[in-house]
């Protein structure tokens, strides 16, 4: 997918490409490639919990008041509380576990040595930070033409700093095709193991 985006990139902003210029190509795919992995481990990581249909405990603010109900609903309503806690009890060994298979699979699919597992780590967090001081207002419109976040940023730089919007609409383009790609292959793992 990365070799196909920058080559097209090249021939349609009339940019230098794979003959023009081949160390520099190379260079460029290997990053962008790497890029390209955070950004779809990411979308994983974002997506697992509802591919696995696991609900993970979010803390209720202090601030939001407490419903007030008869004795006979309290009663129910902690039942349901109890129930959904013995669940989450369950999922987040689910979810650990399927990460720790996943990470260990990626690992050994690009030869990683433990130098590039941590650096690989270190980037992923740095994703995930930058991801969430993007303001609501960003996210929700994150599908439309220029999208905000890491990926775009880093890759619109990579791909070419000279014209900047140019390539952070490419690279947000790109950004798209990978989401997409990144919920197929998880679908299709998930429904492959439910199937075994």
């Amino acid at each position: 997918m990365v070799q196909r985006f920058l080559d097209i990139y090249a021939a349609e902003y009339r940019r230098p490409g794979r003959a023009d210029q081949p160390g520099h190509y190379r260079e460029q795919l290997e990053t962008i490639r790497r890029e390209a992995i955070l950004s779809m481990v990411q979308r994983l990581e974002q997506a697992l919990p509802k591919q696995l249909d696991v609900h993970v405990p979010v803390q209720p603010t202090r601030d939001r008041a407490k419903p007030k109900g008869t004795r006979r609903g309290g009663k129910r309503k902690s039942r349901r509380v109890a129930a959904r806690k013995r669940g989450w009890d369950f999922a987040v060994p689910v979810l650990d576990l399927f990460r720790e298979e996943f990470f260990v699979a990626l690992g050994q699919a690009l030869n990683w040595t433990e130098e590039d597992a941590s650096e690989f780590w270190h980037d992923l967090e740095l994703y995930e930070k930058l991801s969430e001081h993007l303001g609501p207002r960003q996210r929700k419109h994150a599908a439309r033409p220029i999208a905000a976040g890491p990926f775009v940023d880093r890759v619109a730089f990579l791909l070419d700093p000279s014209l900047m919007e140019q390539a952070r609409r490419a690279a947000s383009k790109f950004h798209r095709e990978l989401d997409t790609a990144s919920d197929h292959v998880l679908r299709k793992v998930l429904s492959v193991r439910r199937r075994d």
